[in-house]
């Protein structure tokens, strides 16, 4: 939940930002050009982040897969040594 409340609070701060600029004593023209756009800006920026993330993890799953079947063998190699050790006995 920590960090549920740490985003809150960063959207919090940056909408009372936004408002205190739409109220505030700038120029109409600076207001339509730049302020009133800006949560549209933020949002178009967020998704673009999100797919880049899940596009670069999506790329790299096959080679985790590749090294998670390689940890599975390893595994199993470690549980046969330490069974002939005696350490462990028979686990299946």
């Amino acid at each position: 939940m920590s960090k549920l409340f740490a985003w809150l609070t960063v959207l919090s701060a940056l909408t009372a930002l936004w408002v205190s600029a739409v109220y505030g004593p700038y120029d109409p023209t600076f207001k339509r050009q730049f302020i009133y756009p800006a949560p549209f800006v933020a949002a178009m920026l967020f998704a673009l982040v999100s797919l880049v993330t899940i596009l670069v993890r999506v790329s790299r799953l096959i080679t985790r897969i590749d090294a998670s079947e390689e940890l599975q063998k390893d595994i199993k190699e470690a549980k046969e040594e330490l069974q002939k050790l005696g350490i462990v006995g028979k686990t299946d």
